[in-house]
């Protein structure tokens, strides 16, 4: 019988010296001693800006995996270079580009006369006027920001499929005259 009051009072024991050791609080003999926190980062977390993301990078910052573009679109004329060869091959993924995503608009040929220009205002005619002198830098830079009439087509379309159709454009002039 003493054996299991015995076990009583080592299990209440231990049950006492557990819940002090959890709470932190009344077992320590000093009580101006600093208290150990649980989660630190919770009580003194960063100061933040209202509609900032904690893990915002800083301004600036650039990714490693970045496409930067040109500032102005005679730069990216002046400045960027097609680097896919032109082919028949390039010609061909491009006009099928072109079937997907300009024909709407611009019309088969680039005439401007797309299916939706009775109800939208007709786009420039790229195969006429001074379209033919500008490079594909040109081209490359409209397709992927959009122009006065145009919007942006650099979230639907690569920028390698960008440059198949700078090619396409090309072709088209050639054929117009």
């Amino acid at each position: 019988m003493a054996s299991r009051v015995y076990l009583k009072l080592a299990g209440l024991g231990i049950a006492a010296s557990m819940i002090c050791a959890m709470a932190g609080i009344g077992c320590t003999k000093n009580p101006d001693q600093t208290k150990m926190q649980y989660v630190p980062d919770m009580a003194d977390s960063a100061a933040l800006k209202s509609q900032r993301d904690f893990l915002q990078p800083p301004e600036g910052a650039v990714t490693r995996t970045a496409i930067l573009y040109p500032a102005t679109i005679e730069d990216a004329e002046k400045n960027l270079q097609n680097p896919i060869p032109p082919s028949a091959e390039a010609s061909a993924q491009g006009k099928s580009l072109w079937n997907k995503f300009c024909i709407p608009c611009h019309g088969s040929a680039g005439d401007s006369n797309g299916s939706i220009t009775d109800v939208y205002p007709k786009p420039p005619n790229i195969v006429a006027k001074d379209y033919p002198v500008h490079k594909d830098g040109f081209f490359f830079y409209t397709i992927t920001f959009g122009g006065a009439l145009m919007p942006s087509y650099g979230h639907a379309i690569s920028p390698e499929e960008r440059w198949l159709i700078a090619h396409y454009i090309h072709d088209l002039q050639r054929m117009a005259k």
